[in-house]
């Protein structure tokens, strides 16, 4: 997967955790809600690499880590 579709995912993932946690904090009580809100914390999870949908969340609202300095160009780059 390229990175640009890699952030995209990540970022469509928070969108979805973030709504679906706010319905689930208005009606914990709703099974269908928290259901989908399970289904969302999974999602995040599986795009981040987390295990906690806390964890997750946090990792994808950090700006994404720049190339190291110093790496060599790959063969053929200008």
């Amino acid at each position: 997967m390229r990175a640009e579709h890699a952030t995209e995912d990540v970022d469509r993932q928070l969108v979805r955790y973030r709504a679906w946690q706010r319905r689930f904090l208005a009606s914990p009580d709703d099974p269908a809600v928290r259901a989908r809100f399970e289904d969302a914390v999974a999602a995040l999870c599986a795009v981040t690499s987390e295990r906690c949908g806390r964890e997750a969340a946090e990792a994808a609202e950090r700006p994404p880590h720049p190339e190291p300095a110093g790496r060599p160009a790959p063969p053929g780059g200008d």
